[in-house]
């Protein structure tokens, strides 16, 4: 028993930053000299190593690594991601097809416009006598027109000023910007969602390897007291606790594999990126232990620079009517606003655009009467149009109180968008403030938990506490460095949301 004693408290101890880069280096080493010769490696050296290493993962605070390469692996994420992601895909055709679409409107509105017509025709009832013309033999007879025709003409309009077509420029215009401008938040969105996935992704990830080590460690104390037991050393409840403990990570560390699957497949289904593709292989290899995923969840969250970065409007000392102002004047969201109402007033005046006058140049030329179809001998007119729409049914009431309230739907959804908006970007700035309080008591919280096991486990081993305790407090340890990797990711998150809303998004790879 002094000798398990002596393993326990050897192995409890939190290592320094550098008894870790120790462990790390004889771990390679390790790797290569059974790579070059298997069966020089003892077994119970490597047995040792790896009881090691879980304990030293398992006791590890995390907070303090970093693994700036998953910074690396994210741009390459993001490029692949904008390229092929659905979402920005019809994003950007949607920004081609209102172009395209605000070309046509100005050509309607500028360009003439020529038509060529041609039709067979067959008359009904039409008198034929007064064609007849007498003629002496020697005279030939005239061509006329019978009661089956061929008949062609051409058409021309100029328009000068026709209601519809000046709003459809105007549509088309706002609809273009409002394409170009939602291709933009969907970058920005894309940023942030993107983030969110493979945060989440890394913390089940991390969830599963400190599972594992916990369920190493209680794998190797459950052997541990079966040799007490059978030493009558301890008792069979002290035994069964153990045990049934040990069942219980292990649904736990199922569970969260699955949570871990789950949250990959979320990451493909959003960047549709195939599954063999390399990054994800590199990804992987990022998260392959509990501490280099610590280092990947710290490194990505970037918490210290974006704390910094967005200090100034995280401040008490800011009023919302100050943070109501900048979201005013940067925020993509606000604009994405504005350009709806415009666009929304605008398709309310469609309404009435038919009872508006139309002044436009109309010409004609077509074939001539009582000439046949291939001589080309033709006649025609050109002239100033003016069409003014007298009356309709007393439509034009109808329309002017149909586009009034359309505007006035315009503007109370407006009015709406905007306050909701604004409230969500608020209620993120009070979420930030409560998460840094909580990450800060959390990361306080995981250290007493770590001094608890270590005093609970020396307790243990001179019988002044019950396997009962011990057991507890090694469960609330896992469920501490869970929860404050989970905090980290979500603030990170959450200060990339709050950024980009406002109007003040960070650098996008």
């Amino acid at each position: 028993m002094l000798c398990l004693s002596t393993l326990w408290l050897t192995g409890l101890l939190l290592p320094t930053p550098a008894h870790t880069t120790s462990i790390r280096l004889h771990e390679i080493k390790t790797t290569d000299s059974f790579t070059t010769s298997s069966l020089s490696l003892p077994r119970t050296i490597t047995t040792k190593e790896t009881e090691d290493q879980a304990t030293t993962e398992f006791f590890s605070p995390g907070s303090t690594r970093s693994e700036p390469d998953i910074l690396k692996v994210y741009k390459a994420l993001f490029k692949q991601t904008w390229e092929q992601s659905p979402d920005i895909q019809v994003a950007r055709k949607m920004k081609q097809q209102k172009a395209a679409e605000q070309y046509t409107a100005w050509a309607n509105r500028i360009s003439p416009q020529l038509d060529f017509e041609i039709a067979q025709k067959r008359f009904l009832n039409k008198d034929l006598a007064d064609d007849t013309i007498q003629t002496s033999l020697e005279e030939e007879v005239p061509y006329t027109d019978g009661k089956d025709i061929t008949d062609w003409n051409f058409d021309l309009d100029i328009p000068l000023y026709r209601r519809p077509l000046s709003l459809a420029i105007d549509v088309s215009r706002i609809e273009y910007e409002l394409a170009a401008n939602n291709l933009e938040i969907k970058t920005r969105e894309l940023d942030a969602r993107l983030h969110e996935l493979l945060g989440n992704y890394m913390v089940a990830s991390y969830n599963l390897h400190n599972l594992e080590n916990s369920i190493f460690i209680s794998g190797e104390h459950v052997n541990k007291i079966q040799r007490g037991y059978d030493l009558r050393d301890q008792t069979k409840l002290a035994l069964l606790r153990a045990q049934a403990n040990l069942k219980e990570l292990e649904a736990r560390r199922d569970l969260n594999g699955q949570r871990r699957d789950t949250t990959f497949r979320e990451l493909l289904d959003f960047t549709a990126i195939p599954e063999n593709d390399p990054t994800w292989h590199w990804l992987k290899e990022l998260l392959n232990s509990e501490q280099r995923t610590a280092g990947c969840i710290n490194s990505f969250s970037a918490l210290q620079t974006g704390t910094e970065k967005m200090q100034p409007f995280l401040t008490e000392a800011l009023t919302e009517a100050e943070l109501r102002d900048f979201f005013v004047n940067n925020s993509l969201l606000y604009k994405k606003i504005l350009l709806e109402r415009n666009l929304g007033k605008i398709k309310a005046k469609k309404y009435t655009q038919q009872e508006w006058p139309a002044l436009f140049v109309r010409g004609e030329f077509d074939r001539k009467a009582d000439t046949q179809f291939n001589d080309y001998n033709g006649e025609g007119s050109i002239g100033l149009v003016l069409s003014v729409p007298l009356f309709s049914g007393g439509t034009i009431f109808s329309n002017i109180k149909t586009e009034t309230m359309a505007s006035d739907i315009t503007s109370i959804e407006e009015h709406s968008t905007i306050l909701r908006t604004f409230n969500s970007i608020a209620n993120k700035k009070k979420t930030i403030s409560s998460l840094r309080d909580i990450y800060e008591k959390q990361q306080i919280h995981l250290q007493q938990q770590q001094e608890i096991v270590r005093l609970s486990l020396k307790s243990y081993q001179i019988k002044q506490t019950s396997m009962q305790d011990l057991l507890t407090s090694k469960n609330r340890l896992i469920d501490a460095k869970n929860l404050l990797m989970q905090t980290t990711t979500d603030l990170g998150v959450l200060l990339r949301q709050f950024a980009w809303e406002l109007g003040t998004p960070f650098p996008a790879p």
